[in-house]
């Protein structure tokens, strides 16, 4: 019990440090831009008077460190300003935004889950035959495309070619629940494909690896079949390493997608950053930003915490 506590309190602690940096360099990245950072939101042909206001506004006048912490102490309440173009608080814009990105992302994730944990567990099997060389080649191809041109590639096919897919035609879910998780299959799966290669390729080489090492060699002297040795020991001796590169890839996904919900006109956070980039809306920029970089952090402490759990020899060699 003693060494679990301490090794949630430490992993805690570099949670929080890390959150911490990462809300001051997202602050100050948009702080110490070269030049005016009201004059660029507002562009040239403003006045002085109007530069001065919004100077004012935003607290520019004020010392660097006073406006990191006044940002920082009301983004701890959800407070991360207003949005400068759509005149609307930043938090409501992102959440407004985030069930699309989020959804899109989890559904990506579940088709990377159960696609590559089977082709990996097949192959390992069987290694250097002609599955695994032909299911490792179509890997490669799949990770050398680009999310944006797979994505064009798969509204052609889909919808010019089977005519099945309607690409554009978002509901809200609160509309209609079912259209919602429909208008979202086929961006995860464009944003899933290459990610199903990167995690098949992990996880085929550690299964190999564990294939080879002396437990499996003994299950298999006292009779166990290659089935009950992959679900019994290969498998959930993999499961601390698989949740580490699952936790890399659903990070990924969430990067990824912000380029696929343009492509498919979906109202994301993709689109609303590409919006906030085009309009200098610096607050708004910040906002998503430091809301992506805290979700990525949070996604690697639940891995860290996870595998813990899993395997508790982790704790032990990080608390002894």
């Amino acid at each position: 019990m003693g060494n679990r506590v301490k090794f949630a309190a430490g992993k805690l602690c570099e949670f929080l440090l890390t959150a911490l940096l990462v809300s001051f360099f997202t602050f100050a990245a948009f702080s110490i831009i070269p030049g005016d950072a009201a004059r660029v939101m507002l562009g040239t042909t403003a006045t002085e008077e109007q530069v001065e206001h919004l100077r004012t506004e935003l607290g520019l006048n004020e010392p660097l460190a006073q406006r990191y912490v006044s940002w920082l102490t009301s983004a701890m309440r959800g407070d991360f300003g207003k949005s400068l173009a759509f005149s609307e608080p930043v938090s409501e814009l992102i959440s407004s935004r985030l069930p699309v990105t989020l959804g899109m992302s989890l559904i990506a994730l579940i088709i990377v889950i159960v696609v590559s944990f089977p082709f990996a567990a097949v192959c390992s099997r069987r290694p250097g035959k002609f599955t695994d060389r032909a299911l490792s080649a179509a890997g490669h191809i799949l990770f050398a495309i680009p999310p944006f041109a797979l994505s064009m590639m798969l509204i052609i096919l889909f919808t010019r070619v089977f005519g099945i897919v309607a690409v554009g035609q978002y509901a809200r879910p609160s509309d209609d629940f079912g259209k919602f998780l429909s208008c979202l299959i086929l961006p995860a799966f464009c944003i899933a494909l290459p990610k199903i290669a990167m995690t098949f390729k992990f996880l085929r080489a550690s299964m190999i690896e564990y294939s080879a090492s002396d437990f499996a060699r003994t299950s298999k002297s006292h009779g166990l079949t290659d089935f009950m040795i992959l679900i019994k020991h290969i498998i959930p001796n993999s499961a601390v390493s698989s949740i580490t590169v699952i936790s890399l890839v659903l990070s990924d996904i969430m990067g990824g997608s912000l380029i696929v919900e343009q492509v498919f006109n979906l109202p994301g956070l993709g689109r609303l950053l590409l919006a906030a980039i085009s309009r200098r809306d610096f607050p708004l920029l910040s906002g998503i930003v430091f809301y992506l970089a805290l979700m990525t952090v949070v996604l690697y402490f639940m891995s860290d915490m996870i595998a813990a759990l899993i395997d508790p020899r982790i704790r032990d060699r990080r608390t002894s």
